[in-house]
């Protein structure tokens, strides 16, 4: 690491402020600027920065000399773009990106200046020249673009001429997330070069929108009909916020022309990697409507993302409650988009006509849902926007709110994409700023930074169905259309082979122990009141003890989360409290409390005599009540593992109860006027099959039943109505299929709600018939006592 002089009680060389980058600083700009910098001291092959960091400064060498290097496009090895002297400025690409671009280290024990950029901005304003602010902007915009140039394989092709005839006439443009660059039908006038973010390709057939390539940093589009101008045959959009420099037509004609087939040679080299990267994502689109493309930019900038495995979830809002319990209001909302992604590693396999097939091995998928909460950007917006400086971001990565220095003022909740930063009144004996009374403060997932266990939506999740993760390192389809490999790790079992063989195994001694002793009280060779039909009974009582003690750290969120210490480095425990390893606490507790509910009926069955007399009316009331109690246990735990798969296999989006009717209304309303100005043939298809199928009592089993996802719904409903047609007025069925989309929608979403309410009545039934078998334990225990 290099060494830092922290109080700055040495003064800058002046070879600093002779450096082009500095000059016509008056002495106040130049004195703000080394009390907001920073001397760093390094070692001869220290590396200062690498490409691909997250940068907000740029460096003045002092003394020695930094070498810049990158490995450009297409090539295997780095090459040196300069050597920055004594006096030479460098970084400056974090004026227009927030990501090196370059490799820099030390050759030579060195000294640099490092100055951040908004501060140095903030120096140049304050002192009263705007033609000065507006000239170092410029030239710190044209030092990042010629970095940004150099990283390029079209730079070694280039002479020295041509270098600077594209370096004068580039210009830089800004586009916001969706924002279109250009669209199809525009004419080609601009040849395009990603200098941050990412670009999206495409184009539409049938008002579909099919993507054809993401292009990142240093990669060129738009170069297609520049010759001759013709109109562009795809569209151009930002994938997220995305900075881009534009090379006129005229000046991209001229290095044509000095270079013949200059364009054509890249070209080349970049439709490997698109035919690879539209293999990707046309297999993911195959395999669900729902992918991961969808916000392709969402994921890529998130380093710990909140997701729900929907076939996990047994919908009991338990994350929900956790997280409110902890921090007053919960800062977790259970609604939120679905993905539809990959377990395993796609491997791309190219077929005989060239093309990748990424999914041909057929891997199983995994339906997530992305719950409202912050996903930690490695570049967050709502810190950019953020006037007080309330938001930080640690060296791990983690985002995380200043309350006594938020003004309540809103602007991160606004800047926010995904709107997951809200709001809410500051608690009395929270901190406050000096400046204001400030009675609104900003709230969000902090990871329960203040707590040194972890998020506590994913401690108590019963079911282990939440859990954090890093999308471009865990999501197949991400690290398969970046070329990323996934650190290697023993692959773990899902929740029910974990959960299988403590369970079937206490089924086995249950049932063993249950038909034991039935066969032994029917020969009279023991009885509930002795030898091994009496201890069978008061091992089933401190069974049942132990049962009733699982609500114990199921509702006791705080008994295994403790606040973390002041000033507690949470840097050994990164991974932990990021989340993305954190285990669910009540989960593994849940299995045991099946098992052991297994377990104890057996032992209440060897213990109860046999046959069952109607003799003793406690003892007869609280067997009743125990294996109901039982029954309704064992109905709630098949219900909890066999009903969320079916579940997320029709779920569009992840509802709440309180959802379903604002939604069938919606749905209804499309219907109705989705079927106006159509054919007569397809209002009749609608009265005679769309309504009925929609409106069927039974249709929502069926849908069940059948375990088609909605895509194959949709096919097998669009199926029957071809055998009705029998191949007539074909042409006449215009608007059709969006009519079936969402008849199969409203019955899918009958099916959630009946699912929703299975769910939810298993475990109030039986604790309420535990209840009545704990009352009915404590009658029997005194009047055997009274005995």
């Amino acid at each position: 690491m290099a060494t830092v002089d922290p109080e700055r009680r040495t003064p800058w060389p002046s070879v600093v402020f002779d450096a082009p980058v500095f000059r016509g600083l008056d002495s106040r700009a130049h004195r703000e600027i080394e009390a907001a910098g920073t001397l760093r001291r390094l070692r001869a092959g220290e590396r200062l920065y690498a490409a691909g960091d997250s940068g907000d400064a740029l460096y003045v060498v002092a003394s020695g000399v930094v070498v810049l290097s990158a490995v450009r496009r297409g090539d295997e090895d780095p090459s040196v773009l300069r050597r920055a002297q004594p006096g030479d400025s460098f970084g400056e690409e974090a004026v227009v990106s927030t990501e090196r671009r370059a490799d820099a280290a030390a050759e030579e024990p060195s000294t640099v200046a490092e100055i951040p950029v908004h501060l140095f901005r903030r120096a140049v304003v304050r002192s009263g020249k705007a033609e000065l602010a507006d000239r170092l902007e410029r030239a710190m915009r044209r030092a990042a673009t010629r970095d940004l140039l150099r990283t390029l394989a079209v730079a070694r092709d280039l002479d020295d001429a041509a270098f600077d005839m594209v370096l004068d006439a580039s210009s830089y443009q800004s586009f916001d997330r969706g924002q279109a660059i250009y669209r199809a039908g525009d004419p080609a006038d601009t040849l395009w070069l990603v200098a941050d973010g990412r670009v999206q390709i495409q184009t539409e057939d049938d008002e579909r929108v099919r993507v054809r390539a993401y292009l990142s940093r240093g990669d060129f589009f738009g170069d297609e009909h520049l010759d001759t101008g013709a109109p562009r045959a795809s569209a151009a959009v930002a994938s997220g916020r995305v900075t881009l420099l534009g090379v006129p037509r005229a000046v991209a004609q001229e290095l044509e022309r000095g270079s013949p087939g200059l364009f054509a040679k890249l070209r080349r080299m970049a439709e490997g990697e698109q035919a690879f990267q539209g293999s990707v994502v046309r297999g993911a689109a195959a395999n669900a409507t729902q992918h991961v493309f969808r916000d392709l930019y969402r994921l890529e900038v998130a380093r710990s993302l909140l997701v729900i495995d929907l076939e996990a979830c047994v919908r009991c809002g338990h994350c929900t409650w956790a997280c409110g319990e902890l921090h007053g209001t919960p800062r977790l909302l259970r609604r939120g988009d679905k993905i539809v992604t990959r377990r395993e590693a796609p491997t791309a396999k190219e077929s005989a006509d060239g093309a990748f097939d990424v999914f041909a091995l057929g891997l199983g998928s995994e339906h997530l849902m992305l719950p409202n909460s912050c996903q930690h950007c490695e570049n967050p917006a709502c810190m950019v926007d953020c006037p007080t400086g309330a938001i930080g971001k640690d060296p791990e990565g983690e985002v995380f709110i200043r309350e006594e220095l938020c003004t309540g003022c809103g602007a991160c909740a606004r800047a926010c994409p995904w709107s997951n930063i809200q709001m809410a009144d500051r608690p009395k004996s929270a901190p406050r700023p000096k400046s204001t009374t400030a009675d609104d403060v900003a709230v969000k997932c902090d990871l329960c930074r203040s707590w040194d266990s972890g998020p506590a939506c994913v401690k108590a999740c019963p079911t282990g169905a939440i859990f954090r993760i890093e999308p471009s390192q865990d999501l197949a389809e991400l690290r398969g259309l970046f070329r990323r490999a996934k650190s290697p790790e023993i692959a773990e079992p899902s929740r029910l082979e974990k959960a299988a063989p403590p369970i079937s195994g206490a089924f086995i001694a249950g049932l063993g122990i249950a038909i034991v002793g039935a066969t032994m009280q029917s020969r009279g060779l023991f009885g509930p009141s002795h030898g091994l039909g009496y201890a069978a009974g008061v091992a089933s009582a401190i069974g049942f003890a132990a049962l009733l003690a699982y609500t114990v750290p199921k509702r006791g969120i705080r008994l295994f989360t403790r606040r973390a210490k002041p000033g507690t480095s949470r840097d050994a425990t990164r991974t932990e409290a990021r989340g993305t390893k954190a285990r669910s606490v009540t989960a593994p507790q849940l299995v045991v409390h099946v098992a052991l509910g297994l377990l104890s009926m057996g032992l209440a069955l060897a213990h109860s005599p046999f046959p069952l007399r109607l003799r003793g009316t406690s003892g007869v009331a609280l067997f009743v009540a125990f294996f109901a109690a039982g029954v309704l246990g064992i109905l709630t735990s098949l219900a909890y593992a066999l009903l969320p798969p079916r579940l997320a296999r029709i779920e569009r989006t992840a509802l709440l109860p309180e959802d379903f009717a604002g939604e069938r209304l919606a749905l209804s309303d499309r219907l109705f006027r989705g079927v106006t100005g159509k054919s007569d043939v397809v209002k009749k298809l609608v009265e005679r099959v769309l309504l009925p199928y929609a409106s069927s009592f039974l249709g929502p089993l069926w849908l069940l039943a059948s375990a088609r996802d909605l895509r194959a719904e949709r096919a097998n409903l669009r199926a029957r109505i071809d055998r009705v047609l029998q191949g007539r007025n074909s042409e006449r069925l215009a608007g059709l299929d969006e009519l079936v989309r969402i008849v199969v929608d409203l019955r899918a979403l009958s099916a959630q709600r009946l699912v929703g309410m299975m769910l939810s009545v298993g475990l109030p039934l039986h604790i309420a018939a535990f209840s009545l078998a704990t009352v009915m334990l404590l009658l029997h225990l005194f009047a055997g006592v009274g005995r």
